[in-house]
């Protein structure tokens, strides 16, 4: 007779029940995982939790099923555990809810320091934009698609990493940040409207200490022709094809802040922003902090471009292109679904 356990030992008995042999049975035994527990209601089953204090959170458990100590169920939106390596639509939200708040209350000066910060950063991926792609003639002659990935992964896609990474006020990535906190009641309107006009003069005044820096050092001379192949087919749009096109760049440009905000490592943080952005340049769509440096780099080296072209014709559309791009694609929408905007949608 033999009398076994799920796991553990497996004993052979006598015919009177006493017992003959023993031995372990941990080859039939599957391998532990290792389960968090989170404070929530217990879910599934487990068929043992030992050392619950393992790890700073973390249990043993053979069962398949993950095991969760008895506790509050997590309300809609609320954060998962924070090791977690990339969190969940509602856990971003949440997460972007919390970063709008914050800059909403940031004050006026440290504000603006970090918008001509931001424009610093812009800048230095616009120079290596202006750089790299465009002053491939026998590419752009050969195979135009790789010369468009090439410019789309060199250069913007750096700059938006030091924002996020380094930490500065970006203009463009602020309109969803800031909207997503009004939509869910964290900030008034007027906190965005402060937010956004201080970021947007602060990227202004950045992007154009970068370009009097590499003007004033020749950086440029020879890639003239590069950085007018750039910036004279902006300014050569109308109001319409301008707008369009910046409302998709600020809707790739803030699902790429939106990646960031969920991802916990820097390699998945620069994953999510090269993609997105490499994608909008690639396709060729209108961002207005990285026009503030392309353009005017182009009227100081001798583009035939006047001031209120470079303003009315581009920066004033694609401006509130990216307003509409940022505010509603990726701010309402997900505010819509995961947030409290949809919960008073509905009660209405």
């Amino acid at each position: 007779m033999i009398a076994a356990s799920r796991y553990g030992t497996r004993t052979f008995l006598c015919p009177c029940h006493h017992p003959v042999l023993s031995f372990k049975t941990s080859a039939l035994r599957p391998p532990r995982r290792l389960s968090r527990v989170q404070n929530a209601a217990s879910v599934g089953t487990a068929s043992q939790a030992s050392n619950p204090s393992n790890g700073g959170g973390a249990v043993w458990t053979d069962s398949p099923e993950p095991v969760r100590l008895p506790g509050k169920v997590p309300s809609p939106g609320q954060l998962p555990i924070p090791d977690s390596p990339l969190l969940p639509p509602a856990g971003i939200l949440a997460k972007a809810v919390e970063m709008g708040t914050a800059k909403a209350k940031l004050p006026a000066m440290k504000c603006f320091v970090m918008a001509v910060m931001g424009g610093i950063f812009i800048g230095f991926g616009g120079a290596l934009a202006v750089s790299v792609g465009p002053n491939c003639p026998e590419m752009a002659a050969s195979n135009p698609g790789l010369l468009k990935i090439l410019t789309g992964f060199n250069g913007l896609p750096f700059g938006l990493l030091l924002v996020l990474v380094c930490g500065a006020e970006l203009f463009t990535g602020n309109v969803a940040l800031l909207s997503t906190a009004v939509f869910n009641g964290k900030a008034t309107v007027k906190q965005l409207a402060q937010n956004w006009s201080i970021s947007y003069v602060g990227n202004m005044i950045g992007t154009g200490i970068v370009v009097a820096l590499m003007c004033g050092g020749a950086v440029f001379p020879y890639q003239a022709s590069g950085v007018l192949k750039m910036a004279m087919p902006k300014v050569g749009l109308t109001f319409k094809q301008a707008f369009l096109r910046a409302v998709l760049a600020n809707w790739f440009v803030c699902l790429a802040t939106w990646m960031a905000i969920g991802a916990n490592s820097l390699i998945s943080k620069i994953a999510g922003i090269y993609l997105a952005i490499s994608a909008f340049v690639a396709i060729g769509l209108e961002h207005s902090v990285a026009n503030m440096f392309i353009i005017p780099l182009a009227m100081v080296i001798g583009a035939d471009i006047s001031a209120s072209t470079y303003l009315l014709k581009n920066l004033l559309p694609v401006t509130l292109g990216n307003i509409v791009g940022g505010a509603i694609g990726v701010a309402a929408f997900y505010s819509y679904v995961y947030g409290t905007l949809g919960q008073k949608a509905q009660a209405a």
